[in-house]
């Protein structure tokens, strides 16, 4: 494997005077800087990458912590971080914490043995990871699941969830089953207060469930019949998926005898049949915000207004017109 001594003979310059243009710190002449690229092609040299993070105690590594990758929305997430950080040199380390204060802390000591340039994170607790970040003096931005005093890239789940109910509404809802995700995490809740607030404004009747409650078929085919139920907001695509399988089972016809919306647009959203209506939040534009911020690219750093996505609505089939 060449070494840096072999480009700067070949280059006929100094060692420092490569690695100023490697890591592109100080001046240097256009001439040897075009020398020093050519030899560095001709040798085919790569930067030994521990040895720069040993130096300059930093690597060109991102820490990206997300619940479950597993999940469509933070696999588009992933890759919208991906693709920037590699943009501008940067690897991605991702971690899954399945929503598990052990596994988070583990994964941020990792981080810090590795070194890494800054964590993003879809927070499970941000004071815990904050308290954890800081005194190591790694850099982070907290993604989707945030709130003001932290702040960082979300959408505005309050919004989001009232364009949930009033889709219902426009479809001539009486009686809607809303089943949610665990309200612990700050975005489920106000999806759910945004849709309550549409709900309770055009007097629309509802009830909750929780998704684990509706493992149970007998519960959720007892709750649509005795509620009269003819519609249903979940609080993501993967939930609605999931439900749309479910009442067809009970041979209820979608959107004829129950409509249905989701939240997130996955890609499987498009591949039910019927096809799901849902509430865009771009997951992977989530992504690549979040990256822009903590390299402080692409613009200075914002407040957390600006750095609200915009939501929009992908209105399919499970919907009555």
């Amino acid at each position: 494997m060449p070494t840096i001594k072999e480009v700067a003979q070949l280059a006929g310059c100094s060692v420092a005077t490569v690695s100023r243009v490697i890591n592109n710190n100080g001046y240097v002449k256009e001439k040897t800087k075009e020398k020093i690229e050519k030899a560095i092609q001709q040798l085919n040299y790569q930067p030994n990458e521990a040895a720069r993070t040993l130096f300059k105690q930093k690597s060109k590594i991102i820490g990206l912590l997300l619940p479950d990758i597993s999940n469509p929305f933070f696999t588009l997430i992933a890759r919208g971080v991906e693709d920037i950080a590699v943009k501008y040199g940067y690897q991605v380390l991702i971690g899954n914490s399945d929503n598990d204060s052990d596994k988070v802390r583990t994964y941020l000591s990792t981080f810090a043995s590795y070194n890494c340039a800054g964590l993003i994170t879809t927070a499970l607790n941000e004071h815990d990871i904050e308290n954890v970040l800081k005194p190591m003096k790694i850099p982070f931005v907290f993604i989707d699941r945030t709130n003001h005093e932290h702040g960082g890239i979300a959408t505005n789940h309050f919004e989001g969830g009232k364009l949930q109910a009033q889709i219902i509404h426009d479809g001539n809802s009486k009686s809607v089953l809303i089943i949610h995700e665990d309200l612990s995490i700050n975005a489920f809740n106000q999806r759910i207060e945004g849709v309550e607030s549409v709900l309770n404004e055009h007097d629309i009747k509802f009830i909750r469930m929780s998704a684990q409650s509706i493992d149970d078929n007998d519960k959720l085919f007892d709750c649509i019949q005795q509620q009269q139920v003819d519609s249903i907001i979940c609080s993501n695509d993967l939930l609605a998926i999931k439900i749309l399988g479910r009442i067809q089972q009970y041979g209820y016809i979608v959107p004829t005898d129950l409509q249905v919306i989701g939240y997130d647009n996955i890609p499987f959203s498009e591949m039910t049949f019927p096809q799901i209506t849902t509430i865009d939040q771009s997951a992977y534009h989530l992504g690549e915000l979040a990256v822009s911020q903590l390299l402080n690219v692409g613009g200075s750093r914002k407040t957390q207004l600006d750095n609200e996505v915009a939501l929009s609505v992908r209105k399919r089939a499970s919907i009555r017109k």
